[in-house]
């Protein structure tokens, strides 16, 4: 297994320090700029918000994301389960 580096992500003024491996590098950065933009998308609008607060309303966000997704995705698996 390679070797972890350190990077800094900020997420909603935040910075944060990770440590991951090479290759995981660009898919780490990717998922903190999606979640900087989500926290982002729920406190730039809700007026003077706790960063708690915040970052517990992104988390609702996402996890109905993934709920969705993941309903979808059992949706097209019944289907293709029925071509066969």
């Amino acid at each position: 297994m390679s070797e972890r580096e350190k990077i800094n992500v900020e997420m909603y003024g935040q910075t944060y320090t990770l440590r991951v491996v090479p290759e995981e590098k660009e898919k780490v950065l990717a998922i903190a700029k999606y979640v900087d933009m989500m926290m982002h998308k729920v406190g730039d609008n809700q007026g003077r918000l706790d960063y708690r607060d915040v970052a517990v309303l992104a988390a609702m966000n996402l996890a109905e994301e993934y709920f969705k997704l993941q309903r979808e995705y059992e949706e097209i698996l019944t289907i293709v389960n029925e071509v066969r």
